[in-house]
This record gives structure tokens, C-alpha cells and sequence, in this order.
């Protein structure tokens, strides 16, 4: 079992207070084990492989020094707080530039978690542990062949779920999308919970995936006439971005199959896709941030897919639409020669979790140019180039403003 070399290099040069300092700005606790001082806990080992969970044991913990041991019963895999820690001791990895290791982790109250130790290589001294990866390491083989050829047969499908809201001038009032649309279809309703109440505030567009840009583009275009039938109230306008009103956070969630999920996919989406959005972005909707919109977030689907959960929603104009999904289709079947990763970089992420569009803005012509070298680019200029020339002119939308007018919905 190998953690690839240029992450554990960096992981290991990263000084404890970077990676401090990495972990909160993408809304995790931090507290590390602390050796100068009486410090012990009762935690859980998370071991993670590929962004996967292998197991989670609970373990006394009493600084670094110190030998501890794992229970021997794991967590039940069906409780809330095994699906909580998953998705915890994935994002921490992530965002240290690992996909596989192990995270200790310390309950917050009944709803969060504290990372209190993260290990690149866990299995090192631990003969159980490296058994454990190992098989893991076997099975993720096995799999990776049979989705080799599985992808033989089938082909990439992106689809997506954005989301906008109806707002009431001159007040600025939102307006709930659930007067108008169901919550199921093409053009439905998304649900929040405010004060442990379920409300359907946000409208959101769920357009047939396709394996064609052109095809998907159309597919968003029938979704957006089908909520103009329905919202029958004239006088709203709609707005779409970040954060276009205080407490409404929206995504432009893109779905895939066809397509291994994997660490460097993730990292290919955030650097030439989330990166280049975050430089078009009205101030506003970097807001959304930490809660929302964290780079590699993501969720697994029934449909054998993922969700990419990072991108704000991308309905303010056809032409921002048309170049977020050529990009998706672009960077999805050519992410392995995409190697650039600013954001691993601690200026750059600061600068993404902060909205600095002046500090990203230095590491942009790069990413262009890999995306513009490709063999296939030519298949995606005309989706891709429109908006790489407004981020070379430095423009940012206005998610204040209607978007019906631009889809002519009015």
C-alpha cells in the first residue's frame, strides 16, 4: 500500500498550523493532539481508502507519544454518526491533499465532529491496518478494471441540478418556489430546513443528463420552459449565483457517470472549473463559503454516479451555462493530463475561501492554456471560449439582476 509521493511530500512539509488553518477555512474543527500537555480523549480511528470508508473504531487517544489501542467492535454502519464521520474524515483528507489515510476524530454535541489527528500512512506500524488497505488496495484494482471496461460500454452522461430563486421588487422579498412547482420533476422545489422546519424556498432545474453538450444545453432549456409555465407570477424575478440573497445559498450541482470517481477528478473539477467560476463570481457569492460550495465536495448516487457540489448555480446567462458545461465535459474525459493545482497552494486557497478574485486572478492563464492545448479542445471552443475570454477580461456577473430577460423566458 503507496500514498501517491508528491501529496505525502507535501502533506509532510505542510506545518501543522497550515494544515490547521486548511481544515477550518473548509468549515472543519480542529484541535490537535497536544503532547506538552496532559491530553486524552476518547475518539474514532476513521481509515479511509479512495475517498471510501473502511472502517470506523472507537480508540482512546492521550497524545502522540503515547501507544493506544483500537476497540475491537466497529461502528454501526447504518447510525447517523458513522455517515457523518464518513464524510468528515474524507473532507479532511481531501483537503490536505490526501484521498486515503486515517483521521481521528472526537464527537462535537449530537451533530458535529473534531478532528484531533490525521496519518498519511497508517498502516505502517500496524500489521492489522495493513492487511486492511491492502485488500482495499486489491478490491479498488479489481474495480478499476471492471469499470475500464464498463466504460468501454458506456458512455459519459453529465447532468445537473442548479438552483434560483423567486424574489418580490421592490422589497426583495424571496418568494417560495413551492407555490408554484412541485418537488418532483424537471422544474421543482429544494428543500430547507430553518428552525427545524422543512421549507421549499429554492427552485431548481433537474434537465435529462446527456452525453452531448448541445443535447444538455437543450435539455436545461426545456427545464427553464417548463418553470416559466409554471410560475405564473410575472411581476418576480429571478436570480441565480451564490448567495443573490442573505441566507439563500444555491449550487450549481453537476451530475456524472461514466466516470471513475476518484481524487484526481476532484481536483481537476476545483482547479479548472471551480477556480475560473470563483473569478467570475459577484462578491456576494462567495458568502456561501465555508458551508457551502467547499472545493471536492461530493456526493455518491443510486445511479452508480457522483454529484460535484462545489459550483455556485451557473443559470445567470446561456453563456455562463454553455462554458460550465463544456468544461465538465472537457475536464471529465481529459482530467489526467489537467495536472495543474493551484489551489493546493495556500495562497490560492485562502484566496478561493475568501472571494480575493485579485489573488486568483494570478493563477489563471495557466489553467487556460492546458485547457486550450488539449487535442480536443476544438471539439468544446465554442462552449469553452466565451467564458475563458470574459475571465481574461476580468468580468463578473451581477446576481442581482433578473436572469429571464438572458434565456428570453420573458
Amino acid at each position: 500500500m503507496q500514498q501517491p509521493g508528491q501529496a505525502l511530500i507535501r502533506f509532510r512539509q505542510m506545518p501543522n498550523d497550515e494544515k490547521k488553518r486548511r481544515l477550518e477555512r473548509s468549515g472543519i474543527a480542529v484541535q490537535w493532539m497536544d503532547s506538552s500537555i496532559a491530553d486524552f480523549a476518547i475518539g474514532y480511528a476513521v481509515q479511509i481508502h479512495q475517498l471510501r470508508v473502511l472502517e470506523i473504531r472507537r480508540r482512546a487517544i492521550e497524545g502522540p507519544s503515547k501507544v493506544r489501542a483500537y476497540d475491537l467492535s466497529e461502528l454501526d454502519q447504518h447510525s447517523p454518526l458513522y455517515v457523518r464521520m464518513e464524510r468528515l474524515a474524507v473532507r479532511a483528507l481531501y483537503t490536505l491533499g490526501l484521498d486515503s489515510g486515517e483521521v481521528m476524530l472526537t464527537p462535537l454535541g449530537e451533530r458535529s465532529c473534531q478532528v484531533r489527528e490525521v496519518s498519511a500512512q497508517p498502516w505502517l506500524n500496524d500489521r492489522r491496518l495493513a492487511t486492511l488497505y491492502e485488500i482495499a488496495a486489491r478490491e479498488g484494482d479489481v474495480e478499476g478494471e471492471n469499470l475500464s471496461a464498463q466504460r468501454g460500454r458506456d458512455r459519459l452522461l453529465i447532468g445537473m441540478d442548479p438552483e434560483f430563486v423567486l424574489i418580490r421588487m421592490p422589497e426583495g422579498r424571496v418568494v417560495p418556489a413551492s407555490r408554484y412547482l412541485g418537488r418532483l420533476g424537471i422544474a421543482g422545489c429544494d428543500a430547507v430546513t430553518r428552525r427545524g422546519r422543512t421549507l421549499y424556498p429554492v427552485a431548481e432545474l433537474r434537465p435529462a443528463p446527456s452525453g452531448d453538450p448541445d443535447r444538455l444545453l437543450k435539455h436545461l432549456r426545456q427545464a427553464f420552459a417548463t418553470a416559466a409555465r409554471r410560475i405564473t407570477d410575472r411581476t418576480l424575478i429571478w436570480q441565480a449565483g451564490g448567495m443573490p440573497q442573505p441566507g439563500f445559498p444555491l449550487g450549481g450541482h453537476l451530475h456524472f457517470s461514466g466516470v471513475a470517481l476518484n481524487g484526481a477528478l476532484l481536483r481537476a473539477l476545483d482547479n479548472y472549473l471551480a477556480l475560473p467560476l470563483a473569478l467570475l463570481e459577484d462578491k456576494r457569492a462567495a458568502r456561501r463559503r465555508p458551508h457551502y460550495g467547499n472545493l471536492g465536495d461530493f456526493r455518491r448516487q443510486s445511479y452508480g454516479g457522483f454529484e460535484y457540489r462545489t459550483l455556485p448555480s451557473f443559470l445567470i446567462s446561456p453563456q455562463l451555462a454553455k462554458g460550465v458545461i463544456g468544461m465538465a465535459f472537457l475536464i471529465a474525459t481529459q482530467y489526467p493530463r489537467l495536472q495543474r493545482r493551484p489551489l493546493g497552494e495556500e495562497e490560492a486557497h485562502r484566496a478561493f475561501y475568501e472571494g480575493n478574485q485579485f489573488v486568483l486572478k494570478e493563477y489563471m492563464e495557466p489553467l487556460i492554456l492546458d485547457m486550450v492545448s488539449l487535442e480536443i479542445y476544438s471539439q468544446y471552443e465554442a462552449y469553452v471560449a466565451p467564458l475563458l475570454d470574459s475571465l481574461r477580461k476580468g468580468k463578473q456577473w451581477d446576481e442581482s439582476r433578473d436572469l429571464r430577460p438572458f434565456w428570453k423566458l420573458t
